[in-house]
């Protein structure tokens, strides 16, 4: 009894701050997990902190940007709480490794995309005030379990929907990203630590699964391909629901597409990277594809399932990028109808090819083509969404409504976002509904049980 209360006496709390993809945000859920066992709880509050961490995003410019901007900010807070660690993780640390140390003081230590799991060492490193940079890359090999299972082992609940990192890395080389030097080259978790995690998650509570990776449909390891995967996973007995993001498109193939009629708990939803609709655009950023077999890779879905939804990247202002060019990905935008795009002007990174192309055109003319592609996109959507009005829809309740009293909110198995009237039902459950209206981001419902509605 006294050593329990002496150990909750000395409990701390850490405060992480996400920047960047679903990647990120799974090793930040991993950091905590790691955390846990050297006494550290969460806290939303950085004032309340003892260790701040920045997990670090650097896809683009602007997000970059925004991490120096908030260790600027840091540096009042630790003048008046010296003994603050603040760390910087991610694909920044990993990119910038030392140069962090000299341009922001107020850092203690930096640590790479593979040294999340070195966090309680590094700490120890920093409790006598030294800074430590640690951006190593391990030897990895073809197949690997880069996830250590102890990190379960304080875990008490998970959410509704959970994430699992089934690669790491890329091999694709795409021009303009910098995946490949920030997370290195691919590798494929072992498929029993995949289940396993999964199983642990399902038991704990949750319903859906996203599994990630960069390229995760080039998935194998221990003569488990990806669609093997899924339905070793589909056999998981409560999960409900099963997504992934994010695929490459040479790598979407008919036995793929069979999979989203066969396997009950793989929503009908997919993310597609298109990135630009020029095949000469698609030949400089290093794709792979052509338009042509783009549309048929989108047609092996479609052709078998006709409602299924499907996201998309885009690029706009790639260096060299014609307004003929340009057009080519509105026409694109068009003939697909994508029910969500995640839509990017060019940012130069270095030591991508890319960023050495002649040709990087003004600020503004990507800023306008953004603008039009936005705009044509938002009308889409407002046309899809119209169209859902007075369907039936299966939703996975995730929570209540942070604004309306008595509304609950929760997705359909097509990833669209549901505000429930009159609906108590508690996270977790699937509840069918009557799609009654439409919103620009959201879809509007009631029960279609009254029976399944608590007082």
């Amino acid at each position: 009894m006294k050593e329990h209360s002496q150990k909750a006496e000395t409990k701390k709390k850490v405060h992480i701050q996400t920047y960047g993809c679903q990647m990120n945000e799974y090793d930040t859920n991993k950091m905590l997990e790691v955390l846990r066992h050297e006494n550290y709880s969460q806290t939303d509050c950085q004032t309340e902190a003892d260790l701040i961490i920045l997990n670090t995003c650097s896809i683009r410019e602007k997000a970059e940007n925004k991490v120096y901007s908030e260790l600027g900010r840091l540096r009042e807070l630790k003048s008046v709480k010296p003994d603050l660690k603040i760390g910087v993780g991610g694909c920044v640390a990993q990119q910038e490794g030392k140069d962090i140390l000299r341009r922001a003081n107020n850092v203690d230590f930096v640590f790479g995309t593979d040294n999340l799991f070195e966090l309680p060492k590094i700490l120890r490193r920093v409790a006598g005030r030294k800074k430590i940079s640690m951006t190593e890359r391990h030897a990895r090999q073809k197949v690997r379990n880069f996830i250590p299972d102890y990190t379960f082992l304080q875990s008490k609940t998970f959410g509704v929907k959970a994430q699992i990192a089934i690669t790491k890395g890329c091999n694709n080389h795409c021009s303009f990203c910098v995946v490949p030097f920030t997370r290195g080259v691919e590798v494929s978790r072992e498929p029993e630590h995949i289940i396993s995690e999964a199983r642990r998650l399902v038991a704990a509570g949750t319903r859906e699964i996203c599994l990630l990776g960069q390229n995760v449909n080039s998935y194998k390891a221990n003569g488990t391909d990806f669609v093997e995967l899924l339905r070793l996973l589909d056999e998981i007995e409560n999960l409900e629901r099963l997504r992934f993001i994010s695929p490459h498109p040479k790598d979407f193939h008919s036995e793929l597409a069979e999979a989203f009629i066969t396997l009950p708990s793989l929503c009908e939803q997919m993310h597609l990277p298109l990135q630009s609709g020029s095949d000469r655009i698609l030949r400089r950023m290093r794709r792979w594809y052509t338009m042509e077999t783009f549309y048929e890779k989108v047609a092996l879905l479609r052709d078998r399932i006709p409602h299924a939804t499907l996201s998309t990247d885009l690029i706009v202002g790639f260096p060299g990028e014609t307004d003929e060019e340009f057009e080519m990905t509105m026409e694109a935008v068009r003939n697909v109808r994508f029910d969500l795009i995640y839509s990017f002007k060019y940012s130069a990174r270095p030591g991508t090819r890319a960023a050495e192309y002649p040709e990087h055109l003004p600020e503004n003319v990507k800023s306008e083509r953004l603008k039009r592609l936005l705009e044509t996109q938002a009308k889409i959507i407002k046309e899809k969404n119209a169209a859902l009005t007075g369907s039936f829809q299966e939703v996975l309740i995730e929570g209540k409504h942070h604004r309306k009293e008595n509304t609950a909110t929760g997705r359909t198995r097509g990833y669209h976002s549901v505000a429930i009237k009159d609906c108590r039902i508690k996270a977790g459950e699937l509840l069918q509904v009557h799609i009654t209206g439409a919103n620009p981001n959201s879809l509007i419902a009631e029960p279609l049980y009254t029976s399944t509605v608590s007082g």
